[in-house]
């Protein structure tokens, strides 16, 4: 089954755009936490006698427990990630294969991708385990009754 450029430029794209949500939810996330023991009155919500920016970790060790007090700026944050997901529900039948290759195709190291079908797509996991061997691993996350998603995980390259 010959793929087009145009299907591969199209998994690609939505493989970026969602690789950019996730960066953009991760500062999000990262924004709202620092913002949250800044000099808003976060402490005076939660009813804790901590001046901002002392928090002493909570956790039954005392203090507000907003981890203003844990981790170090110079270690990395784990990365949020999105999956981008690829609903093959809408798209005929006959098309459905090649869609989903692609976008396999053009799923980097590391990453993974949601499937959403309308049945158990067993065949066409048998042909990404044939054409990817070892290299996918398959997470079934729900198995209908009207709806199957299968996370399909491209494993880090190994040296």
């Amino acid at each position: 089954m010959s793929q087009s450029n145009a299907d591969r430029a199209a998994a690609a794209a939505v493989v970026a755009h969602h690789t950019q949500l996730a960066a953009d939810s991760t500062r999000h996330v990262a924004a709202v936490r620092d913002a949250a023991c800044q000099d808003t009155g976060m402490h005076t919500l939660l009813g804790t006698e901590e001046a901002p920016g002392s928090c002493g970790g909570g956790g039954g060790e005392g203090g507000c427990g907003c981890g203003g007090d844990t981790g170090r700026a110079d270690v990395a944050a784990p990365v949020l990630s999105l999956d981008a997901r690829v609903d093959v529900r809408g798209i005929p039948h006959d098309q459905r294969h090649a869609r989903v290759l692609t976008a396999v195709d053009a799923l980097p190291a590391d990453a993974a991708l949601v499937l959403i079908a309308p049945h158990a797509p067993r065949p066409l996991l048998a042909e990404i385990d044939a054409r990817y061997p070892g290299q996918i691993d398959i997470t079934w996350l729900q198995e209908g009754p009207d709806v199957w998603q299968i996370r399909l995980y491209r494993q880090p390259l190994t040296v």
